[in-house]
């Protein structure tokens, strides 16, 4: 029986149950596992308690680090956290007390008292700073990685939520080896691609990280993906800092995010959290409404999410609304039934249709929620649009910093001040001169936060004022001729529909009308294409090298993998030109199935442009990453760094 492509992405849960086993069932005796709080909600993806209980886990309790959690004597601690040195440090300060108690070192390792999962990988100065605790010989460390888990049809995410943080601002590469062992597991369940396109240093290390690891073993059936896409998060920075206009991508934007769940709560979500307490009230008072609810990014377990994920928000929160009426109409019917039909009918529609509508109401709650969070879209449309297409910059610092004082967010305002660096340029004056404003808002203590986003290129430097020529300097308009790496790559690759690429279908008009949808730019209210699906467009509708390499000669840092041999898609066309008639070209691709990873971090407008150029060119593409996120929670990471 032959396995589809979604069935394998799916059996990724089965291969990190067999890791987990391997672990647990390594160490014997009576255990009980301590989790990490971050790490339940994407271990609830690989397995579940009772399959825990069966490898001989007692109970399971979640980690507080406060307090370190009394261990009977004949019970063996199992804690699992992430490879992070902060959680490290204090779990091993939390330990640092047994080392006393506990009797001399073991030599068998399986029978220590105390072991430490670390996900995803176990770095060797781990090994050091347990030595330093006085802990070598009582307790025991291992490694456990899950690899992809399934979130979605076309969806895989890693849940590793801080690799951004460590790439992009620290410079710290450690987690590569993880994403390459993950990478390389895929290649042997679906098969190597024919070709792999990489976009950005950390995307061409990881496909050399690959290939240290060793080469695959030779598959028997052929591969599932035609060709892989790996591009850096640096390269379309855009696409996370524009705010999407589709249901998905606005839920992200309001509510937090844990492995493709989020959790609708109007008291405690992403707007409020950001901003400041005197502003508060302009979105009214959160009502007491208890424990609050989840909604699971899931087609298959949400058939309401499924139906309106990748449509224009209004579009969405209409149907919802209708579909709430037609629901109430629906259980009216019970007034006018016989008792005969009411006993069948309670028998077997009356569950599916309670069911159905506590999904229905969660999501009215959520757009509910959404739509007050949000305030003024369209004024905050038109003026991303506006910073697009880099009209009036004097004007939008004005509004900029006219929203910085009136709404009040401390992640969004940021957010439109990286995209206007990354679309128009900022100036250093103009840099200096909002970071003192943004200080008085909200304290002297966030000016490293600009040095973080500018270690990421979200911003320029901020270098000391210089009072001389400085007026003089901010007085000058920028020459034409310069342009940002946004706009030559925007201009070459036609991300803006102002210059939409011939070869698609007429792009839909920027006023964001919900039911136009004849281009991949929809997700932004057909202002901008983003990076992904715009490559994925161009692999798909190629027939040649020799027109890929006239589609992205210009693009700096773009490397096609052909077999063992690397080149830019200008060289590997010159190739196939001076060589023999023997040599192939890979184009067209022959298997119209892509994926997609984004390293550093995917969001729901790309997936669904993605989505959006496989429909319309009859193709499968698969969106991987790191984790999925907002462009709030890409500012949020300078926060925490």
């Amino acid at each position: 029986m032959e396995v589809t492509l979604e069935k394998k992405l799916q059996g990724f849960q089965l291969v990190a149950q067999e890791k987990l086993q391997a672990i647990l069932c390594s160490i014997p005796g009576k255990k009980e596992l301590i989790l990490e709080p971050e790490l339940i909600k994407p271990l609830e993806h690989v397995c579940t308690a009772s399959w825990l209980k069966l490898k001989g886990i007692q109970r399971i309790y979640k980690h507080d680090a406060k307090q370190r959690m009394p261990r009977a004597a004949d019970l063996v601690h199992i804690y699992m956290i992430r490879s992070l040195l902060g959680p490290y440090q204090t779990l091993l300060r939390q330990l640092q007390p047994v080392a006393t108690n506990e009797p001399s070192e073991s030599t068998d390792l399986a029978l220590r008292m105390f072991h430490i999962i670390c996900v995803p990988t176990c770095y060797a100065y781990f090994h050091a700073l347990l030595e330093q605790a006085g802990l070598w010989g009582v307790v025991q460390l291992h490694h456990y990685n899950w690899d992809f888990i399934y979130l979605d049809q076309g969806v895989l995410s890693l849940e590793l939520p801080n690799l951004y943080e460590g790439l992009y601002l620290q410079g710290n590469s450690s987690v590569l080896p993880a994403v390459a062992t993950s990478l390389r597991l895929l290649q042997m369940i679906c098969g190597k691609p024919t070709v792999t396109i990489t976009f950005g240093n950390h995307s061409a290390q990881l496909l050399q990280l690959m290939k240290a690891l060793g080469k695959v073993p030779q598959a028997q059936n052929p591969p599932d993906f035609g060709a892989w896409l790996i591009i850096d998060r640096d390269k379309d920075y855009t696409s996370t800092l524009l705010t999407p206009a589709i249901y998905a991508g606005l839920l992200l934007e309001v509510f937090q995010l844990r492995a493709g769940e989020i959790i609708i709560d109007n008291a405690n979500n992403k707007i409020r959290n950001q901003k400041v307490q005197l502003l508060q009230g302009k979105t009214g008072p959160p009502p007491n409404t208890g424990k609050p609810s989840c909604i699971r990014l899931n087609s298959d377990c949400d058939e309401i999410y499924g139906d309106n994920r990748y449509k224009h928000f209004a579009q969405a929160s209409s149907l919802v609304r209708a579909q709430v009426k037609a629901l109430g109409l629906e259980l009216q019917k019970l007034n006018d039934m016989q008792l005969e039909e009411m006993h069948d009918y309670v028998a077997r529609k009356l569950p599916k249709l309670t069911e159905l509508k506590a999904k229905v109401l969660r999501h009215l709650n959520a757009s509910e929620i959404v739509i007050q969070m949000l305030g003024n879209f369209r004024r905050l449309q038109t003026l991303e649009e506006d910073i697009l297409n880099n009209v009036s910059r004097k004007r939008l610092l004005t509004e900029i910093d006219e929203l910085l004082t009136t709404d009040g967010q401390r992640f969004n305002t940021l957010r439109l001040l990286c995209l206007l660096h990354l679309c128009a340029g900022v100036a250093p004056e103009e840099l200096q001169s909002f970071a003192r404003n943004y200080c008085n808002m909200f304290g002297h203590w966030e000016l490293c936060v600009f040095q973080q986003l500018a270690q990421a290129g979200l911003l320029p430097a901020l270098v000391p004022e210089r009072k001389s020529s400085a007026k003089l300097l901010s007085n000058l308009p920028l020459p034409k001729f310069q342009q940002t790496e946004f706009q030559a790559n925007a201009n070459r690759l036609k991300l803006l529909t102002s210059c939409a690429d011939v070869e698609q279908p007429a792009c839909g008009s920027s006023s964001g009308h919900p039911a136009i949808k004849s281009c991949p730019s929809f997700v932004f209210n057909g202002m901008y294409i983003p990076l992904a699906a715009q490559l994925c467009s161009i692999l798909l509708n190629v027939n040649s090298a020799e027109q890929l390499a006239a589609k992205l000669a210009m693009i700096e840092g773009l490397q096609l993998h052909v077999g063992a041999e690397t080149n830019t898609p200008k060289a590997y066309a010159a190739q196939l030109k001076m060589a023999s008639t023997e040599t192939a070209d890979v184009f067209p691709l022959r298997l119209r199935n892509l994926f997609v990873f984004v390293v550093g971090g995917a969001n729901y407008a790309e997936i669904a442009a993605c989505d959006f150029v496989a429909k319309l060119t009859g193709a499968q593409i698969t969106v991987a990453s790191d984790t999925l996120l907002a462009g709030s929670d890409l500012i949020a990471a300078a926060f925490n760094s």
